[in-house]
């Protein structure tokens, strides 16, 4: 494997609080030295070995970007999108799966797309408690509600799959469905039990056919570490008739619960996410939910959600690290991921921070204009440069989108 050296690149590194101009070599899919220019390239290799070099001058060289929760178990049900088309090719070497299969169906979407050779993305997953689920278009499970069957729990054959899928599954992804306590979700309960210390992320809103609690016992229910997706979400409960957040919200963040974009079509508002933000309130992480319904607006890559941030007036180090280093922190996999340092698995992202807008960014109802914007330029991944594919985004093409159907989600 050749030497690869990322040169005269702005080096963010949120873990190390590292800010500078700086060369990354990489060999054998490991980071060997991060330092200035001249001491980097003098390190890079022997004068007979290859060296790949990598212009990053006047542009961002950050950890690699992760995307908390997308669907990309393409093949089961219609819901998913390429893990490749919206990881290395936006630019983005890791992305997790947002709970798209339950235990039945896991090791198969394992095979046909975590470890398919095809696949360049690495991809980790949440995985659904039930026995059978699969998200779709229609919302199979729900509208056959077997979502909130207690028959579609079996403890003992979760607990099986999550020993066996260890090294990919980084978490539980429940659908708080109730069986007619709207106070208690068992499917909650069991992916809590069964995951032990592994993060549970809890879907922030509502599905056709099948009742979900309420965001109050929600917010109850959920443990230091646990994840809420779509937290920033229009009507999503969070704030009383006051505009101020409810004390479960505040109790919940105390806790240490983790607040995640989780954009979607419908589930990120400017507006609710300013709300929260003027009380303190800010994501920990910035996940896209990407999937068939909005892939094409108003959500378009996980670097356009990290722009509509630096819209809201985020620091770009913070916003960084909600891509970065924050994530890696929450799936427990800081000892590889989110960080770049000597010795460290080479996964990293390229961008062009643009400030020759103002560059317009849409959630889906609202238009806001950024002042600069993220544009994927390429990543490593396991040591490989990937340049990116052309990445659309709401600047470039408007809006493309149709709105959702009355009382669904997507």
């Amino acid at each position: 494997m050749a030497t690869l050296l990322l040169r005269n690149g702005r080096v963010i590194d949120p873990v190390t609080a590292t800010d500078a101009i700086l060369d990354v070599v990489i060999r054998e899919g490991v980071v060997v030295t991060v330092g200035p220019p001249p001491e980097a390239d003098a390190a890079a290799a022997p004068p007979d070995s290859d060296v790949e070099v990598v212009d990053c001058s006047g542009l961002l060289v950050t950890p690699g970007l992760i995307d908390l929760h997308c669907h990309v178990m393409t093949g089961l049900g219609d819901f998913c999108v390429e893990a490749d088309q919206v990881g290395v090719d936006m630019g983005v070497p890791v992305v997790v799966d947002g709970g798209t299969s339950g235990v039945a169906t896991f090791d198969i979407s394992r095979r046909a797309v975590i470890d398919h050779p095809d696949t360049r993305t690495k991809v980790l997953a949440f995985i659904d408690p039930n026995q059978l689920y699969l998200a779709t278009r229609d919302f199979i499970c729900h509208k056959l509600t077997i979502a909130n069957d207690l028959k579609n729990l079996d403890m003992a054959s979760l607990e099986a799959s999550l020993a066996r899928n260890a090294d990919v599954v980084v978490g539980l992804k429940a659908r708080a469905c109730h069986v007619g306590d709207d106070q208690h979700s068992p499917f909650l309960e069991a992916a809590q039990q069964a995951g032990g210390p592994l993060p549970v992320m809890v879907h922030l809103g509502r599905f056709p056919h099948t009742p979900v609690i309420t965001p109050a016992a929600l917010l109850r229910s959920m443990r230091g570490g646990d994840i809420i997706t779509h937290a920033f979400r229009g009507a999503g409960g969070m704030i009383g008739a006051d505009g101020k957040a409810i004390p479960e919200f505040r109790d919940a963040v105390d806790r240490g619960v983790v607040l995640d974009v989780g954009h979607s079509g419908t589930d990120f508002r400017f507006k609710e996410a300013r709300r929260l933000f003027e009380q303190g309130y800010r994501p920990d992480t910035a996940s896209t939910d990407l999937n068939v319904f909005n892939i094409g607006g108003p959500v378009y890559s996980l670097a356009e959600t990290l722009t509509k941030l630096l819209a809201l007036g985020l620091d770009l180090h913070d916003v960084v690290a909600m891509g970065t280093s924050n994530v890696a922190r929450v799936i427990g996999r800081s000892d590889e991921l989110g960080t770049i340092a000597p010795g460290r698995p080479a996964e990293l992202s390229v961008l062009r921070l643009r400030t020759d807008g103002p560059f317009p960014v849409s959630d889906g109802v609202e238009t806001v204009q950024s002042p600069a914007a993220l544009e994927p330029i390429g990543c490593v991944r396991a040591g490989q440069w990937v340049p990116s594919a052309g990445v659309a985004s709401f600047a470039a093409t408007g809006r493309t989108w149709t709105d959702a159907a009355e009382g669904e989600d997507w």
